[in-house]
């Protein structure tokens, strides 16, 4: 049966009913649109549908151990969260689940090379926060609740229509199907927006005949909890051979979030076939670069010469390896070139490197899992009363922990746009309302997942040029404070 919240929530609506927008996928960047949009001032009489596959979230217990699936929030992705309503970020956060990172490391697991940022050089108290995928969404749930968005539960667009650019003031058309019990319901809605939220496989993007163009890397991201022999605040990143490992603190910080990128018969291997205890012990060796993860630099120097030799040289030859690095990083991360370097920065007093904490088991009652990585992009974000928004627009590796935050960014362009259309008083499915949030998308995440595309491919290769100069570029970005303080900037958020 139908939980009690459900059934507040449960849609009432009949075949041949008008709403001005129908928000296709549940997700947090659908919801979290849903949200703004109600908040709006300038939206806040639209009439918002949400159609979501899943039934209601249930709250995790707050003794429970971390889920696998998390996410870490940039500060502008708080921001969006907050402009969903002022309860969300403190129902996300009053259990204690919520960690907050202030620094972040990450090093070349062949070479030697390393660079770190910290929330205190930008003068924030924050990098980003790590948070349950589920907590996001359960605070989204209550707040549609509180602002009256229309939220139909266990259900799917199996049609959706948007008219031609030739049939002007035609509204679009969903059937909607849903789950009651075993049966199906089913009617159909028409709107003056249709916003495809439903994933990076997205029915209502085929059926807009919206094509994408990108490509598979071959790899999959295995995701796990583990737990550390302290607590920390850092989000910590060692680059293999076969993809990154990534480890978050998260709930008091003991816990920790793994995202290690590897090939599929790995992934297996560490998603299905290994006990808690291997896992965690691989995990370890990765980080710490024993067993099989030991980089060959080791096999002629310790762990920490090799560190000071990439640091030497930068000091050695530090002001023509800044205006190269400099300008290379600024043009990779799409930000304009820094035009000089504060004379008193060099590798004596650049952030040193750090070796992460020790590894083990969470517990059995952990979860593990893994998922395919690529990335596309949709060839158009809107067409008349269609607009994309999230996976159903853009993929990315996740290298970077941008996905999700790309999926809000793109809620708050999106909500601009319909807002700034009521003020023009024009009709918020229309080409000309729409447009705006197109192109502000693509400017926003456009570079982002160029420059995640190429740190795969540069971290990828295993021949020593390639290694020696990616670990001495590192070394030279760690050296340099204004680089290495516009990265963090554009990682949080900022650009």
């Amino acid at each position: 049966m139908l939980s009690s919240i459900s059934r507040r929530f449960a849609s009432t609506a009949t075949s041949g009913e008008i709403r001005d927008v129908v928000i296709v996928g549940g997700g947090v960047a659908g919801a979290a649109l849903a949200c703004a949009l109600r908040r709006n001032e300038a939206t806040s009489d639209l009439q918002v549908m949400l159609v979501d596959a899943n039934d209601s979230i249930k709250r995790p217990l707050k003794d429970a151990k971390p889920d696998a699936r998390c996410v870490a929030l940039t500060p502008r992705s708080r921001s969006v969260l907050d402009a969903c309503g002022p309860r969300v970020w403190a129902r996300i956060t009053e259990n204690g689940r919520v960690r907050a990172f202030d620094s972040m490391q990450a090093w070349d697991g062949v070479g030697g090379g390393h660079v770190s940022y910290a929330a205190s050089e930008l003068g924030a108290e924050a990098l980003g926060h790590v948070v349950e995928n589920s907590l996001i969404l359960e605070a989204l749930e209550r707040e549609m609740e509180t602002l009256g968005v229309e939220r139909v539960g266990k259900a799917s667009a199996s049609e959706t229509r948007a008219p031609r650019e030739s049939e002007a003031g035609a509204l679009a058309e969903a059937k909607i199907s849903v789950d009651e019990d075993g049966k199906t319901r089913e009617f159909d809605v028409r709107a003056r927006l249709i916003v495809a939220a439903d994933g990076p496989k997205s029915a209502v993007r085929k059926s807009a005949g919206i094509k994408i163009a990108g490509w598979g890397y071959g790899q999959r991201a295995v995701v796990g909890t583990v737990r550390t022999d302290r607590a920390h605040s850092t989000a910590w990143q060692r680059f293999l051979p076969t993809g990154p490992i990534a480890l978050l603190p998260i709930g008091d910080g003991t816990y920790s979030n793994v995202v290690w990128t590897t090939t599929p018969s790995e992934a297996k291997r560490l998603a299905e076939d290994v006990s808690d205890e291997e896992f965690a012990q691989e995990v370890h060796d990765a980080l710490q670069g024993l067993g099989a993860y030991k980089s060959p630099f080791q096999e002629n120097f310790d762990r920490f010469a090799t560190l000071r030799f990439f640091e030497d040289a930068v000091n050695q030859a530090y002001k023509p390896l800044v205006r190269v690095t400099r300008e290379t990083v600024s043009r990779a991360v799409g930000v304009p070139v820094i035009e000089s370097a504060e004379e008193d920065t060099c590798a004596e007093f650049a952030p040193r490197f750090r070796y992460p904490p020790f590894v083990s088991p969470a517990g059995t009652d952990t979860k593990r899992g893994s998922f395919p990585l690529s990335t596309h992009h949709a060839l158009s974000l809107t067409k008349p009363r269609l607009a994309l928004i999230g996976d159903a627009a853009h993929v990315v590796h996740p290298l970077g922990g941008q996905g999700l935050n790309l999926g809000l960014r793109d809620a708050e362009l999106l909500v601009n746009a319909i807002a700034r259309a009521r003020e023009l008083g024009q009709d918020i499915g229309s080409a000309s309302a729409l447009a705006p949030y197109a192109r502000a998308s693509v400017a926003a995440n456009v570079p982002m997942m160029a420059a995640l595309d190429g740190l795969q491919k540069l971290f990828s290769a295993e021949t020593y040029p390639v290694t020696f100069a990616r670990s001495l570029g590192l070394a030279a970005v760690n050296a340099t404070a204004p680089v290495r303080r516009k990265i963090a900037w554009y990682a949080m958020g900022g650009a």
